[in-house]
């Protein structure tokens, strides 16, 4: 089963998102069992929902979060599919071609991750060291992920989006966005009495793994939680989003029916208002003619915020500091390049140890369309030492990448391999058969 920058069933806090940046003397187990009754009558005020079962709840260390995240990779995700996704972000330019992608995710989430909800045995667990208005702040975040997860499974949901990453993505902003929209509400009600040294003070928590992380481990998962709630209170914008409360029927008709893409999150309108209503279109491949040898090991939409990732400046590309709100605040999620996004479908093609990335992309118009190749073509020598290094890693000479417009009006392929030539990189796209798929 598939999950989207490896983080999809992960409901974790980054701790930067908590506004609180130490670790405290930690909860007992005692003192988190009473402290969450207390926050979950909180919660449901808030959250205009009533918990259907009890919570259970645990303190956990390190080695605890990191037992638990990678049992739920294993069992969301195959070997093939994560080697899939690491191998369409290296052809496109997104990591370094010696990057281990499963084990770089873990080391940011372990540096800094403060309390996560495990929806599939409807545990929350506070990390050890972790008490006072920090963990209550975590504590209101999480447990509005338990409630949310009773009333609309959220489990049974990211099952049913297997296939599409950028839906997955989406639906995690829901999700995510929910529960910040609740944490920011029950930390403004009880600001004038929380420990303001706490608040001002940082240090405690190490946060360089994240600091020096590609865009495209961290920027994903931070979409969720500030364009999530944004998303929920129907703007598109960060600040506004923080600070203004969604209506409770909002955010039921999301889990209900959620948005299908992340163009729909980063552009509300295009969600809640009918008459600008603009869901995504399935695009299929036909793989029945490729050449002798090669076959499909991977396919997935990568949408408008992954398409931003491939097109953003290399300028731009590197780190979070995560202690730094403002930081957080002013990010961006899309670019002219990607707006304008109607649907992509990116297959990753295998021949022995040879790798090849097609990807097609469906635009409103020709001029979004010509925005979003310009923007790669700006990218062409990154691209191209992208396929050369990648290749260098797996011990193959050959190696190229293409930018071209599709067989399609308003369209556009992108194009990588490790261990095929420009000619057979031509062969392998001319055989892809890419189609608007039918209702």
């Amino acid at each position: 089963m598939q999950r989207s920058y490896l983080l999809g069933s992960l409901l974790v806090l980054p701790l930067g998102l908590a506004w609180l940046t130490r670790e405290q003397e930690g909860f007992t187990q005692e003192e988190l069992e009473s402290v969450t009754e207390e926050i979950k009558g909180q919660v449901e005020d808030l959250r205009g929902l009533e918990f259907l079962r009890p919570v259970k709840v645990s303190v956990t260390d390190r080695e605890g979060f990191l037992a638990y995240a990678k049992k739920r990779i294993e069992e969301t995700s195959s070997t093939e599919e994560i080697a899939g996704q690491e191998a369409i972000a290296k052809l496109s330019g997104l990591l370094p071609p010696d990057f281990d992608l499963l084990a770089e995710t873990l080391d940011v989430l372990e540096e800094q991750v403060g309390g996560f909800y495990d929806p599939s045995s409807d545990t929350f667990y506070l990390m050890k060291g972790f008490g006072g208005d920090l963990a209550r702040i975590i504590l209101a975040h999480e447990l509005t992920h338990a409630l949310d997860d009773q009333h609309f499974d959220i489990d049974g949901t990211i099952d049913s989006l297997e296939g599409d990453s950028d839906a997955l993505l989406a639906y995690q902003a829901v999700v995510e966005g929910s529960g910040t929209a609740i944490m920011n509400r029950w930390t403004m009600k009880r600001l004038a009495d929380l420990d303001r040294a706490a608040l001002a003070e940082g240090g405690g928590i190490s946060m360089d793994a994240i600091s020096e992380a590609p865009t495209y481990i961290w920027k994903p998962l931070i979409s969720t939680y500030m364009c999530g709630a944004a998303f929920l209170s129907r703007t598109d914008s960060i600040m506004k989003g923080q600070m203004t409360a969604p209506k409770p029927d909002d955010i039921d008709r999301a889990f209900t029916s959620p948005p299908r893409s992340t163009e729909q999150v980063l552009h509300p309108e295009k969600y809640w208002e009918e008459d600008t209503l603009d869901p995504p279109v399935a695009i299929v491949d036909d793989a029945s003619e490729l050449p002798p040898g090669w076959e499909v090991l991977y396919e997935d939409t990568l949408g408008e915020l992954g398409l931003a990732l491939v097109t953003e400046p290399l300028e731009n590309r590197g780190g979070i500091d995560l202690e730094n709100p403002l930081a957080i605040l002013g990010m961006t999620f899309t670019n002219d390049s990607a707006t304008g996004w109607e649907g992509d479908h990116a297959v990753l093609l295998g021949h022995g140890e040879a790798r090849a990335l097609v990807s097609f992309s469906l635009w409103d118009g020709a001029a979004e369309a010509g925005e979003f190749q310009a923007g790669l073509e700006a990218l062409a020598d990154h691209l191209h030492e992208a396929a050369k290094g990648y290749a260098a890693t797996l011990g193959l000479e050959a190696s190229s990448s293409v930018v071209q417009p599709g067989p399609h009006e308003a369209s556009v392929v992108l194009a990588g391999a490790a261990g095929a030539d420009a000619e057979e990189l031509q062969a392998l796209i001319a055989s892809l058969g890419f189609a608007v798929a039918a209702d």
